[in-house]
């Protein structure tokens, strides 16, 4: 499953999380998976950060040009 598949999911499910919070605020339910989602929402988006770093890292040892010894 693609990194930006999962984010946009937990985005989503967040935002309604953080509806249902505003309509019925005293249920910890709610809070809790508002909560759960918003944590793995930010756990993604490192991941994403993370793969994004490391495919530059990648193209970039792919580009440097090399010693030439003649």
């Amino acid at each position: 499953m693609k990194l930006g598949v999962v984010k946009r999911a937990l985005e989503a499910r967040a935002g309604d999380m953080q509806l249902s919070l505003g309509s019925e605020p005293g249920d910890e339910g709610f809070r809790h998976e508002a909560t759960l989602s918003t944590k793995l929402l930010r756990q993604v988006e490192a991941l994403q950060r993370r793969a994004g770093h490391r495919a530059w890292s990648i193209a970039d040892g792919e580009t440097m040009p090399e010693d030439d010894d003649s």
